[in-house]
């Protein structure tokens, strides 16, 4: 029967790249397996919380009055559908100017523009709204992260030269790299680390193994040889099949050997990953193995590039960097597999940035963007009062109103502001005189039609709704073909032909 055990590890070299471990098969191990990239380049995160001397705030926002749509029984687009008539930013033209998104809109926006405009000009220094540093040009990264092993955590901000960078960092269990530059990750250099491991394990039991491990990338090579005391089985393989092996799984490796007691050749790697050469002890109680392994590790990030920098440490104590030339500085924190077995590390960091820039540097510097702004919106403004002037022409013309002259205009408001005698239908005072909808109380719009519910003119004798027409010539409001007065206004529609 197995015997059960944990597994355990040995760094072995310092930096070279190799680690040591071992176990009994069918007892609890675990084996690194994160997801990476395939080209096995690292993978950057960031976005740790600024800290300030206020709390972070967000550009400003606005929230706008959406007018409602109309209703004609299904929902569909209505007659002003075209973009240059739309109320979604223009307004109805039937209601006040301050219903209008833009007119709101601008105005607000306008206000807060000019805000930014003269305060630098009078040359207070305050908080800058678009960004989270404070007046005097320092931002300050600090947090607690988990990163995960091929991977990097980075910050970085724009620096003019003279300035500084005040930083700490703590990392366990592993070991991490540490460097800070004026360029990305991604611009680091890569080259060849070489390494040699030679050793002899003592004493693997009965059911017990024991490994070398490290992580190569595509191109990489191995070369190994080894002798034992008595047959062994020898394989290499990676996490995955590993761990199916050792729970007594189906398992594929990518060489194999039973039942030998030396072997030496070269292994050429094809995918980036952890690589692990296992001899396992099957049939006797103990077993001795003295091993050669020599590697090629291709694509090795050089952080020696760096302004600064710092390998397979596990802190730094309170540090500051003057920055010599102007442009945007990165802080690196790089969890490289060639140092450290682990699958995880946890990181705490605290990095400080002057930047030499002031909030009233980058009022100054945003100056034009602001004036074309206001322009803009000015424009805009302008063209929601001539949108809503064309809605009202576009409606009249729809309904087909006659364009009354000042003469007979002047007539129709000497008329008295009373509703025809004949009118043949009589509207309840929570109806719409114009639609029939049920109103609101208090409504001053119906929202239906859209047309006023108190203040109308009523029908003038001098006006006369032609026979056959649709439409009553007085108010607009449709008419049916048998009838003889507007049920709106009370105009009167002529029953015969009169031009014959």
């Amino acid at each position: 029967m197995p015997r059960g055990g944990g597994i355990r590890r040995t760094r072995i070299g310092g930096m070279n790249g190799g680690f040591r471990g071992g176990g009994f098969r069918g007892g609890p191990a675990t084996f690194r397996s994160s997801t990476i990239r395939s080209s096995g380049r690292p993978f950057g995160r960031t976005g740790a919380p600024r800290t300030v001397s206020r709390s972070p705030s967000g550009p400003y926002r606005h929230t706008y009055y959406r007018p409602r749509r109309r209703y004609y029984g299904y929902w569909r687009y209505p007659w002003y559908r075209r973009f240059w008539y739309s109320p979604f930013w223009a307004g109805y033209h039937y209601r006040s100017w301050y219903y209008s998104p833009a007119y709101v809109g601008g105005g607000i926006a306008i206000f807060m523009i000019m805000m930014l405009i003269i305060l630098p000009i009078a040359g207070v220094a305050f908080f800058f709204p678009f960004d989270n540093a404070d007046p005097s040009g320092r931002v300050n990264y600090r947090s607690t992260e988990t990163i995960y092993y091929n991977e990097y955590w980075y910050e970085y901000e724009y620096i003019e030269a003279g300035n500084s960078i005040t930083y700490s960092m703590q990392s366990s269990p592993s070991v991490v790299s540490f460097a800070i530059w004026d360029q990305p990750f991604e611009d680091l250099p890569t080259g060849t680390r070489t390494g040699n491991m030679n050793e002899t394990i003592f004493n693997i039991p009965n059911n017990g193994y024991e490994y070398w491990t490290t992580f190569l990338k595509a191109g990489s090579s191995l070369e190994y040889a080894f002798n034992s005391s008595v047959n062994v089985d020898f394989f290499i393989a990676d996490a995955y099949d590993l761990y199916l092996w050792n729970q007594y799984d189906f398992s594929t490796f990518y060489k194999e050997e039973n039942d030998i007691n030396q072997s030496s050749g070269t292994f050429s790697i094809t995918e980036a990953q952890d690589y692990y050469l296992v001899w396992y002890n099957e049939d006797y109680s103990s077993v001795d193995v003295t091993y050669d392994i020599n590697y090629t590790a291709v694509d090795v990030i050089d952080l020696s590039q760096a302004e600064v920098y710092n390998q397979s440490i596990t802190s730094i104590s309170q540090s500051t960097f003057e920055v010599p030339n102007n442009g945007n500085w990165y802080f690196f924190i790089y969890f490289d597999p060639m140092d450290s077995p682990e699958e995880s590390t946890e990181i705490t960091f605290d990095v400080t940035y002057d930047t030499g820039i002031t909030a009233r540097d980058k009022w100054i510097s945003i100056q034009p963007i602001l004036i074309v702004i206001v322009v803009i919106i000015g424009i805009v403004i302008v063209a929601a009062f001539l949108a809503r002037k064309s809605q009202k022409k576009a409606k009249e013309k729809k309904m087909g109103l006659k364009t009354t002259s000042p003469t007979a205009q002047k007539d129709i408001d000497e008329e008295p502001k009373a509703i025809s005698p004949y009118k043949v239908k009589r509207i309840s005072e929570n109806e719409c005189l114009r639609c029939g909808a049920e109103l609101k109380p208090n409504a001053k719009f119906c929202h239906i039609c859209g047309g006023k519910t108190e203040g109308r003119k009523v029908a003038s004798k001098s006006v006369m709704t032609p026979v056959d027409s649709k439409n009553c010539t007085f108010c607009g409001n449709s008419i049916k073909r048998d009838q003889k007065f507007c049920t709106y206004c009370g105009t009167e529609i002529s029953q015969s032909n009169t031009s014959k």
